[in-house]
């Protein structure tokens, strides 16, 4: 049972959520109610999802290209850092950037379903949440009204049963 518990709790810990308020966000979860065309000049041009806190890439080196380079600002962040500061477009020094108020908009306003109805996976379950709003919403629907349990608490439940069984062992 413990071996079965670690394994799971590993693999759970392991699969990321659809929606954190700071990370890029699922692009296969927002297209269940947005189309492609609405998402393209969203993306982000490092884990190619839906770019949140997008930020505007503004190096000299590639202010010709036909394009803008969007990235959300954690994964550029990231990046930055685990490529000594080369820019993600062309590996070059200095990356320069600036935050895209306009875009970020454009990101929170975006409608989406209840993340932890979409990580389910499945249509029907005993528990469901039908909710759908905009992005920016989205927190407060998940800390105050949500009725499903997400992914961490189910590892803070696992951990806290394992506790309780270590103890139940230590006094019998």
């Amino acid at each position: 049972l413990s071996l079965n518990i670690e394994r799971d709790e590993k693999k759970v810990e392991n699969e990321k959520e659809t929606f954190f308020s700071s990370s890029c966000y699922n692009k296969d979860w927002i297209l269940l109610t947005n189309n492609q065309q609405k998402l393209n000049h969203l993306i982000c041009c490092i884990c190619k999802q839906v770019a949140s806190n997008a930020v505007e890439l503004q190096c000299d080196e590639h202010e010709n290209a036909e394009q803008i380079y969007l990235a959300g600002e954690e994964c550029l962040q990231i990046y930055l850092k685990q490529s000594n500061g080369k820019c993600p477009i062309q590996q070059h020094d200095n990356c320069e950037f600036v935050k895209n108020e306009s875009l970020i908009q454009q990101v929170s306003d975006l409608l989406v379903t209840c993340p932890r109805q979409y990580d389910l996976k499945k249509k029907e379950h005993e528990n469901e949440c039908n909710y759908k709003g905009k992005i920016c919403e989205m927190k407060d629907h998940l800390d105050n009204s949500c009725q499903l349990i997400s992914i961490r608490q189910i590892i803070l439940l696992i951990k806290e049963l394992q506790s309780q069984l270590q103890d139940e062992k230590l006094q019998t």
